[in-house]
């Protein structure tokens, strides 16, 4: 887990652009941020990674990124679980 609601621009970024390259098969990476991080998003479109994202409450989300072919045992494993309000984008 990557806890960026205390980091200032752009060590989030940089942090869990870090970890995402390295991320394999049946891993994932749970970050809680302050906002939604759009330019991330594209990082992992190119990185060919999914994400769900979750409004905890107000300045406070949850993002799962993670392989699609994952999602099966991901989700029997309640890691995909909608915690808050699940945000589509």
């Amino acid at each position: 887990m990557l806890d960026a609601r205390e980091m200032a621009h752009p060590e989030p970024f940089e942090k869990s652009t870090a970890i995402l390259l390295t991320l394999n098969q049946g891993e994932y990476l749970r970050m809680l941020h302050w906002r939604i991080p759009y330019p991330l998003f594209e990082f992992c479109k190119a990185r060919k990674l999914d994400f769900i994202v979750n409004e905890l409450n107000t300045d406070n989300y949850e993002i799962i990124f993670f392989f699609a072919s994952d999602i099966k045992a991901l989700t029997e494993q309640c890691v995909l679980a909608e915690h808050g309000k699940r945000i589509s984008l």
